[in-house]
């Protein structure tokens, strides 16, 4: 029953993900509308709508598909890479659902969606549990949740960015800031979705970065894949700092803060790779002195 369960969610995740995908990009691609003098007025198109609610029942069930995979499995999610995964996807899809109400990010959706599919046929098709760890239960549970909110932040923060940088040329090609371009929010909208999502990931990922590192030294261990994902979770939270800072400080706003939030996007993108392309390494590789 569990395991009809679990194949029963997969594929009604799998078709909803793909439905709000399509919707967004279809969003996406309209002609140009004008926005009116109060964009907080503005109702959300009914096409984006319907492709906002086809993207959190998608999670609902991705979260479905989670747990009864994991009763399956008979594992712990924490202990499988691509249930993590999925649960960052889950969690920016949880922020995002809210967030749009309130910033008009829904073009956020059309990165969100395939993102989101892409975690949940990686979890079915990939998705294995990872060696036991002697850490302490409540120990574990604080390095991975920090990890999964941070990243569920930053996956929106770099989605924003990017919009924003894809919005800037298009203003920039039709020479008007009062036209909406293929139904983007604003620069202005973009700049402080961006900036919003980055103060509410830093403390986050300065937390998994100091468990991680207490982590990694409890392990005693220095393999190449280990200190490369020192180093790009380093990277990650000197280049978030940097773009804070210098907001703050220097009044880094628009483009330079966009570029800023995607080289430490790309950073944490490295890290999910990693992760992501360790377990079918390992299966392929033959085991030395076994």
């Amino acid at each position: 029953m569990t395991r009809a369960l679990s194949t029963g969610t997969f594929f009604v995740a799998v078709l909803l993900y793909g439905a709000a995908s399509a919707l967004f990009f279809l969003d996406i691609a309209r002609k140009e509308t004008r926005i009116s003098a109060s964009i907080g007025s503005v109702p959300p198109p009914r096409r984006t709508s319907f492709a906002a609610t086809s993207l959190g029942v998608a999670a609902a069930f991705h979260l479905a598909y989670v747990t009864f995979a994991s009763l399956v499995a008979r594992v712990c999610p924490v202990n499988s890479v691509h249930f993590s995964l999925s649960m960052a996807s889950i969690l920016a899809i949880a922020v995002y659902l809210p967030a749009r109400r309130w910033v008009r990010i829904d073009a956020i959706g059309v990165l969100l969606a395939p993102l989101g599919l892409v975690f949940v046929l990686g979890t079915y098709f990939l998705g294995q549990p990872g060696p036991a760890h002697s850490l302490s239960p409540v120990f574990l549970a604080l390095h991975v949740l920090a990890n999964l909110a941070g990243t569920a932040l930053f996956l929106l923060a770099g989605g924003a960015a990017m919009l924003y940088l894809v919005q800037e040329k298009r203003l920039k090609r039709k020479r008007t800031d009062r036209l909406r371009i293929g139904n983007l929010p604003p620069l202005e909208v973009l700049d402080q979705a961006v900036h919003r999502f980055l103060v509410a990931g830093f403390p986050l990922l300065t937390l998994g970065v100091l468990t991680g590192t207490i982590w990694a030294k409890g392990l005693e261990t220095g393999s190449f894949e280990e200190i490369l994902r020192a180093v790009l979770g380093y990277t990650t939270w000197l280049v978030i700092a940097a773009v804070l800072l210098l907001r703050a400080a220097a009044g880094w706003r628009g483009r330079r803060a966009a570029y800023g939030t995607i080289a430490g996007f790309c950073c944490v993108a490295a890290v999910l790779v990693i992760y992501l392309v360790r377990p079918v390494v390992e299966l392929g590789s033959p085991r030395l002195g076994g």
